[in-house]
């Protein structure tokens, strides 16, 4: 089995899961949370799973050796206010109310934990736009990208100092330092 068809069987999974759940209202709790958008909590249900299937295809496109996208003629224009309602960027908030992803999330830290995987996303790193909102979903840590070689220094030039850095200095005797201090008291 390829690595689109595997990252497939991981993400259809996790689909069915999250349909399943959120048939049954599991994200009634999310969508009822202070600055929520979503008002039906069917509508997040359909979001994440669209999302799900998207990532799916994307994956599948680009590991197949998708062209480079093309040189844009015209710049991008400004960004506008979102109005459509988005998903939580909490890490690791899909786990609580669908358990099932617990299982694909350890079946995709194994995924992308393979040699081959990793030159997957090592030759095409426009796979991290895809992994990386999946993985803080799940609650997944991605190992650091790897570094791209840099240019040698030119001859002769001063190499920057380390920054200074302040002394440490010992919280006071009887201040407890996670704690903000308490307030006077109002006279009376």
């Amino acid at each position: 089995m390829n690595l689109a068809a595997r990252f497939a069987a991981i993400l259809q999974g996790l689909c069915a899961a999250v349909a399943r759940r959120g048939a049954n209202g599991a994200f009634v709790r999310e969508t009822s949370r202070p600055g929520s958008a979503f008002a039906d909590p069917h509508a997040m249900t359909v979001l994440l799973w669209s999302r799900l299937q998207r990532a799916i295809a994307r994956f599948a496109r680009l590991a197949a050796g998708a062209p480079p996208p093309r040189p844009r003629k015209t710049p991008a224009p400004p960004a506008r206010a979102r109005s459509a309602p988005d998903l939580p960027r909490r890490r690791g908030w899909l786990l609580a109310p669908v358990p099932e992803a617990t299982a694909a999330a350890s079946q995709l830290r194994a995924f992308l934990a393979e040699p081959e995987t990793r030159a997957l996303i090592a030759a095409e790193p426009r796979l991290g736009r895809i992994l990386r909102p999946l993985c803080r979903t799940l609650g997944i840590l991605l190992s650091a990208p790897q570094s791209r070689a840099r240019r040698p220094r030119a001859p002769g030039t001063p190499v920057a100092a380390d920054p200074p850095t302040r002394p440490h200095r010992p919280a006071r005797r009887g201040t407890n330092t996670l704690r903000r201090p308490r307030a006077p008291p109002a006279p009376a």
